[in-house]
């Protein structure tokens, strides 16, 4: 069966009671999972500077602005695990930085993603390897790399999971993990162009579970 996650990331918009609203419509429309980003924005910007997003190179001073209004202020992460673990939906966090793992090992995240501006980063990798935690890893195709969904010894291999930044939010059908944005029609942020609304996100999983 697919496992669904429900994407938070900054739809937040900012706001904790926000987040908080996520978690919440996240668990009635049907999702497996709830994941959330922890980063700091300096040293995300810094680390990221010249990345191609949205077809554009960003400096470091855009990148700056734009992870300053989407990020998830670690003071948070305890009341979003509450919220999780009150309502019974698991919950984990994508990281780009060793300083991220230390802090979310100290609230015993259980799994991490690895996103794909970070599938190369050793430091990042060796510190998540090192929890002994369930990995999820995004990859970004480039010149001589191959990916393969490795087989263990005469085990079937899994097939590749698929991260759902479409346009129009269309199931990968078949694959063991799928994760999509979510967004509050009410608050606008930088990942709405790709993000569902609480009624796509339900129609989205039920599609997928048909």
């Amino acid at each position: 069966m697919t496992e669904v996650v429900c994407e938070i990331s900054g739809s937040h918009g900012g706001k904790l009671e926000n987040a908080i609203r996520l978690i919440d419509i996240a668990k009635s429309c049907g999702a497996d999972a709830v994941k959330f980003q922890c980063f700091d924005p300096v040293q995300l910007a810094y680390k990221r500077h010249g990345i191609i997003w949205e077809g554009k190179q960003r400096s470091g001073d855009e990148l700056l602005e734009l992870y300053s209004e989407t990020y998830t202020p670690r003071d948070w992460f305890p009341y979003l695990i509450f919220e999780a673990n009150h309502i019974g939906i698991p919950w984990f966090s994508s990281v780009f930085h060793p300083d991220d793992v230390a802090f979310l090992e100290t609230l015993k995240c259980p799994r991490y993603k690895i996103s794909a501006y970070e599938m190369l980063d050793g430091d990042l990798i060796n510190a998540v390897v090192a929890t002994g935690k369930p990995i999820v890893m995004s990859v970004r195709p480039r010149p001589g790399l191959t990916v393969l969904a490795a087989t263990d010894y005469g085990r079937t291999g899994e097939q590749l999971g698929f991260s759902d930044h479409t346009i129009e939010g269309v199931p990968s059908p078949g694959s063991p993990y799928v994760e999509r944005h979510i967004r509050l029609p009410d608050v606008d942020t930088p990942d709405a162009a790709f993000s569902s609304t609480p009624e796509e996100f339900a129609a989205y999983v039920k599609a997928i579970r048909s």
